[in-house]
């Protein structure tokens, strides 16, 4: 089952097509990796799921119209996390942050606690609860984001770049994580980056260049096309 269906999407900056005719279906569950260069299109990408960009073709979110109507509804389910969020705070610790959106749903406080202790533990942020988000390093700042996107339990995660800043040793151990939240919770989970290496934990692998889809198939099997990745720029990963 599909819970996400773009069909024959155009939109442009400008006169500048990003996308024309573009299709993709990401099926329920799932852990598809959206890889590209920059200025491949993923970001735009991210922004029209997300309705901060408005398209003018068809985008299904469990197969409901992305439209100004449905799009409250649909932000709920989905959890969007950006690589830059330095926006994205507004309390004075940590732990406030990671309450604020429940706090808002009038979630009952136990139960917000028990889950700051359970995510704030999973991502290694405990020892911060207390700190100011803002004195946070560039990778916390990430990894707290990520935490907060985790805290409302959505149904799909989406991920534009945003463990960049993060070591890679680190960054394999959140890729970890996430792959099995993946399949213990069936989040579907949609993470788009520059580098393949990150691709591995996924189970199916996009490649885009110039907002057009040029290779799609499962992880690792995708890799065989090592000439074609080259060509627009994206090594693949040494351990292939």
């Amino acid at each position: 089952m599909d819970i996400i269906n773009i069909s024959n999407l155009t939109f442009r900056y400008g006169k500048k097509f990003i996308y024309d005719n573009f299709n993709l279906t990401i099926e329920k569950g799932s852990f598809v990796t959206i890889a590209g260069p920059n200025g491949s299109g993923k970001t735009t990408l991210v922004k029209l799921l997300s309705g901060l960009l408005k398209s003018y073709n068809d985008i299904k979110v469990f197969d409901k119209p992305l439209t100004r109507k449905n799009l409250n509804e649909i932000r709920k389910e989905v959890g969007f996390v950006f690589d830059v969020p330095d926006n994205f705070f507004a309390c004075e610790t940590v732990e406030e942050e990671l309450a604020f959106s429940l706090e808002n749903m009038a979630v009952q406080p136990s139960t917000i606690k028990k889950k700051i202790n359970e995510i704030s533990r999973l991502l290694k942020l405990d020892v911060y609860l207390k700190r100011n988000p803002m004195e946070l390093s560039g990778g916390e700042k990430q990894k707290l984001a990520l935490a907060c996107a985790l805290m409302l339990e959505p149904r799909i995660l989406v991920l534009d770049e945003s463990l960049m800043m993060i070591d890679i040793n680190e960054k394999n151990e959140i890729l970890k994580i996430l792959k099995d939240y993946n399949q213990r919770k069936r989040v579907t989970i949609i993470y788009l980056t520059h580098d393949l290496n990150e691709s591995l934990y996924s189970d199916r692998l996009v490649v885009l260049n110039e907002g057009k889809i040029i290779l799609d198939g499962k992880v690792p099997f995708i890799f065989e096309e090592e000439a074609v990745m080259r060509k627009i720029g994206l090594e693949v990963p040494f351990i292939v």
